[in-house]
């Protein structure tokens, strides 16, 4: 069968911090496709098969703002860490909602049962709070976008539910425990977001979107050359608690299943953190167990 394609490039070119939309008609239903200013990128319009295309998704800091989504309450939330300026959290699982959306991960649904580590990864257990500061191969199932010693500001979230694709989306802002004044130091600001295709292949797709300042710290890895809590009598790095760093993680953007890293990004991230404004796409099959990382894309949803 032949396949069918169109061709799309935003049609403001000029500026890279806009969005473009193209509109297609697709079994009987007008659906909004988000365009990258940059690149062409090709659209595959026969399915609801999402495609990832290349070039970075710029998005703008008005969608990042503080109002942005539903924010969820952070106070009551057990916090292993501290001490940290009120209202925020340093060693803390905070439950995403999901709106019902499923979301599996090596085979199993875990839509309610999901967490954003404060500590920034997303974690699919009853993970002690405290291990999530430098989560290791075998400290429980997550994804890892820069696990390292954060103070986690604010969360907000929407949820999308629709018959062909879900969405929840996460807006996490922090600073670094280690580095960052929160009195005074500006807060990083990313936009994360949680795909699911609802027909054919039912694939998912994690979108991770930097904001305008990149964070300075990438995150605990065996490729960090400089560790703010130092090493063991024995020359090797630690953590802050003054554990060993898992010697299989070479990257703190990572994926474990609970046993074992997939180390699917390389030594990618591992000495620098993604640049501003650029994005990064974690994708999978629907049983979210073969997991693939593609820089400086985006989905094209």
């Amino acid at each position: 069968m032949l396949k069918k394609y169109i061709y799309c490039r935003g049609l403001n070119t000029d500026d890279e911090h806009s969005n473009n939309i193209v509109k297609i008609i697709r079994n009987n239903h007008v659906e909004s496709i988000y365009i990258n200013s940059g690149p062409i990128s090709s659209l595959y319009v026969e399915n609801v098969n999402l495609l990832i295309a290349k070039g970075n998704l710029v998005i703008s800091n008005k969608e990042l703002m503080i109002n942005n989504g539903t924010s969820i309450n952070l106070s009551g939330i057990y916090d292993a860490g501290g001490p940290v300026p009120s209202g925020m959290l340093d060693d803390a699982l905070v439950p995403i909602p999901m709106g019902g959306m499923t979301f599996n991960f090596f085979g199993t649904n875990y839509s309610n049962s999901m967490n954003w580590g404060s500590n920034n990864a997303i974690i699919f257990s009853a993970m002690n709070p405290h291990l999530s500061l430098d989560i290791g191969r075998n400290t429980g199932p997550a994804i890892l976008l820069g696990n390292y010693d954060r103070i986690l500001k604010r969360l907000s979230y929407i949820n999308n539910i629709g018959s062909n694709y879900s969405i929840t989306t996460l807006y996490p802002h922090f600073f670094n425990y280690y580095t960052d004044n929160t009195e005074t130091a500006p807060f990083y600001t990313w936009r994360i977001r949680l795909i699911k295709e609802n027909k054919n292949s039912k694939r998912q797709y994690i979108e991770v979107c930097v904001g305008p300042t990149s964070v300075p710290t990438s995150g605990y890895s065996t490729a960090i050359t400089n560790y703010p809590s130092g090493l063991d009598v024995n020359g090797n790095p630690i953590n802050s608690n003054g554990e060993l760093i898992d010697s299989t993680k070479n990257s703190p953007y990572n994926i474990t299943n609970g046993t074992s890293f997939m180390n699917i990004c390389g030594s990618t991230f591992g000495l620098n953190s993604p640049n501003a404004n650029t994005s990064f796409v974690f994708s999978s099959d629907s049983t979210g167990t073969n997991w693939v990382f593609t820089n400086n894309a985006c989905v094209n949803l």
